[in-house]
């Protein structure tokens, strides 16, 4: 996952790797490497409640599209280059 941190006066961007089960099944915390503030990935489990409007969103994507920001998954194809998936 790449993002740039949205910790006032960092925007820092950096790639965090996690596994898939991790992320759809398990909680997943990063820490930015700028400002070492960790930001919530997933929350499978509920341990991270009060971070949820409606107790119903559990990844970074659901919030950014409950935001109505836009999401792009994609992978790193062997030769290096980006593909993105489609919606």
């Amino acid at each position: 996952m790449t993002f740039t941190c949205t910790v006032e006066g960092c925007e820092t961007r950096s790639t965090h790797e996690f596994t898939k089960r991790s992320y759809e099944k398990g909680i997943v915390l990063v820490q930015c490497p700028g400002c070492k503030n960790r930001h919530l990935i997933a929350d499978h489990l509920g341990w991270f409640k009060e971070s949820t409007e409606d107790g119903k969103l559990r990844t970074v994507e659901d919030l950014l599209r409950a935001r109505g920001e836009k999401v792009k998954r994609g992978r790193i194809a062997e030769d290096g280059v980006v593909e993105y998936y489609e919606d």
